[in-house]
């Protein structure tokens, strides 16, 4: 079949099945120029959106099998690799603390949960798009909801994550204790993701204590001192983040992103692995 204009307009379509289901954009990248390739050896398709998108999703669920295996000897918490952008006209997936706890699934009730909850699918699309029974989808879509319900973000204006995002940053710049006691939750979590390749936390961080002393503690390393980095806005996955640059080279050096309610951050996501920090120009 020839790539035609129409087909080439479904790609940030597939792009997106691709990225939610995997966390990872340059595998998502591969899959789709991948399913392309194999669309120029189809004959005949009635309709090329739900076979290039349950081509996506197969390859998906494969790929996500393979990753998992290797996701293994990961060193520390591995977060997914956000899709920052400087803008917000785009907003390309799933919400990115979402993102994150979809690890939680298996890959089937990832695909399943992704085309209901991302795409608005009914579950004849969704059995159409993956091959399982109308059935089964609506049991893997319950097993999914269930183990996420418990920990869902909340959602929230994009203003007041980015006014705490902004308070939280001004707190820790000053390491005002008494403001972040009140920004930050009792009970809330912090995942860092440094790949190996950047300090940091080995292990997820749970509870306002240990929180606060991990926090203060990174604070009082000497690299910290000064006005070495800068804070700027930017978009993780069309909401509110923040990025971290060092002020005289440019290097980025990480990203913050929080969950959050409409009073409080629930939630820190550190992304510091260089290989998952990428400003993009917007949606492949």
């Amino acid at each position: 079949m020839v790539i035609t204009t129409q087909i080439l307009q479904l790609r940030p379509y597939l792009f997106r099945i691709a990225y939610d289901m995997l966390g990872r954009i340059e595998e998502a990248e591969d899959i789709v120029q991948d399913v392309y390739e194999k669309w120029m050896s189809v004959d005949s398709v009635k309709d090329a959106r739900a076979y290039l998108g349950r081509m996506t999703i197969n390859k998906s669920i494969n790929r996500l099998q393979e990753l998992k295996k290797q996701q293994e000897s990961y060193p520390g918490p591995w977060l997914p690799e956000p899709y920052i952008t400087l803008d917000a006209e785009q907003p390309p997936t799933l919400e990115y603390g979402l993102l994150f706890l979809l690890e939680r699934l298996n890959p089937m009730e990832r695909a399943v949960f992704i085309l209901r909850e991302s795409f608005s699918e009914d579950y004849r699309s969704i059995a159409q798009l993956t091959g399982f029974s109308a059935d089964n989808c609506r049991q893997l879509l319950h097993r999914a909801r269930t183990k996420l319900t418990c920990d869902k973000p909340q959602l929230v204006e994009p203003a007041t994550q980015l006014a705490l995002t902004q308070a939280f940053l001004v707190a820790l710049q000053q390491q005002d204790r008494d403001s972040l006691n009140e920004l930050l939750r009792s009970d809330i979590d912090l995942f860092s993701d440094g790949g190996g390749k950047r300090a940091a936390g080995l292990k997820p961080l749970f509870g306002l204590q240990k929180v606060l002393r991990f926090l203060l503690g990174v604070m009082q390393l000497a690299e910290n001192q000064g006005e070495g980095y800068v804070h700027r806005p930017a978009f993780v996955n069309g909401q509110p983040g923040s990025l971290i640059f060092h002020r005289n080279t440019g290097e980025l050096d990480s990203m913050t992103y929080i969950g959050c309610n409409a009073t409080q951050i629930t939630r820190l996501l550190y992304m510091r692995n260089p290989d998952k920090l990428h400003i993009r120009a917007g949606l492949s």
